[in-house]
């Protein structure tokens, strides 16, 4: 990762959405971004939640999909997958973003979200469901298993 890719990272509970379907996306996570930049690309994402991209962020991740190659149809659905559910999301002066409540749905998300800094992403989820995800995750026996640290 070069010295000007954003890193996202920190954990961001309790952020309401209002009527519009819309979030504030933390100061942090904000002034991660790149000078300049006022627009997210929102997708459906792994373990059922959603990820926003910088813009560079989102073009890398197409070439990896890109090169991929399409002759496979588990590849063609991936790229349908995030291809199709991207949606881009412009910030407000507010740190506003609007997200597609089409996206929100999709996991689960109602009147409230929590955002989390993944690096190169962050990741947008229901708060129940990013409970459990985390209160399910053995940090040491993944280490370990992964030969890590």
């Amino acid at each position: 990762m070069s010295d000007n890719r954003p890193q996202f990272f920190g954990e961001f509970e309790n952020i309401p959405i209002d009527a519009k379907n819309r979030l504030i996306v933390p100061a942090p996570l904000r002034n991660a971004l790149p000078n300049g930049v006022t627009s997210i690309i929102v997708t459906q994402w792994f373990d059922g939640c959603l990820a926003a991209f910088d813009p560079e962020g989102w073009r890398q991740l197409i070439d990896q999909l890109l090169s991929m190659g399409h002759s496979q149809v588990k590849t063609r659905q991936l790229v349908r997958k995030m291809a199709g559910s991207a949606s881009e999301v412009k910030l407000d002066r507010q740190g506003r973003a609007l997200i597609p409540r089409k996206r929100l749905d999709s996991v689960g998300i109602s009147d409230r979200a929590t955002l989390t800094g993944m690096i190169d992403k962050i990741e947008i989820w229901d708060p129940d469901r990013y409970n459990e995800a985390q209160d399910n995750t053995d940090l040491e026996g993944i280490a370990e298993e992964l030969e890590w640290y």
